[in-house]
This record gives C-alpha cells, structure tokens and sequence, in this order.
C-alpha cells in the first residue's frame, strides 16, 4: 500500500528550493530519499523535511498550505516550484477558425466552434 508524504528539499544555504509531494511503497526516510534522488538527483539539493500523511488528498492539501504560506511571506514560489505551463504529454491541434486549443475527439475544432 502507498504511503503519502509532503517535503521541502533545501538546497546548501538551507533554502527551501521545492515545496511537492510523492509517495513510496513503505513508510522510510530511504525511501523517500530515493524518491528525491529520482526526481531531483544527486547534487542538486543538500536536505529535506518530511511529513507523512493517512491519504493523497490530506499530503495535497498540506502542499498548498505550505505553498500558499511560502508565496504569503515571500511573494512567490520556491525556485523549483516555477510553472512552466505544458499538455501533460497532450497533443494540441489549433481550431480550424481560431487560434484556440482543439478538444479532443471534436473533429478540429476548439470549445467555441465545436459542431
């Protein structure tokens, strides 16, 4: 069974440089450990502050509030944290009246044009 769990990766100078959360199959410092190391490598980051949680849904909701407390005092994301937008692995094809996005499986056409 999954064990859930929020971090914040430091680097060197103990700044927080990523506020996520993940998961690992038993509930361990080396797991979580290697799942950092996975993402983030080896030389990137130099610690991290862990807390487990009963479910996804309760490691997700205290990942906002640690993001949400982080961009309160200091006006925006970790380094790491940055948006860089993106499909998630989607294909998009522009509607063929507008510069819009096409649905998928709506013949080419995006929300607005859909026939």
């Amino acid at each position: 069974m999954e064990k859930f769990f929020t971090y914040e990766v430091l680097d060197r100078e103990n700044e927080i440089v990523r506020i996520g959360k993940g998961h690992a199959f038993e509930k361990s410092e080396t797991a979580v450990i290697s799942y950092l190391r996975k993402r983030y490598g080896v030389d990137s980051w130099d610690a991290a502050m862990i807390s487990w949680h009963s479910s996804e849904a309760a490691a997700l909701k205290t990942e906002k509030v640690k993001l949400a407390a982080f961009v309160g005092e200091y006006d925006l994301l970790p380094s790491w944290n940055k948006r860089h937008g993106g499909g998630g692995r989607q294909r998009y094809v522009k509607c063929k009246y507008c510069n819009n996005n096409a649905l998928a499986g709506n013949y080419g056409y995006c929300g607005v044009h859909r026939r």
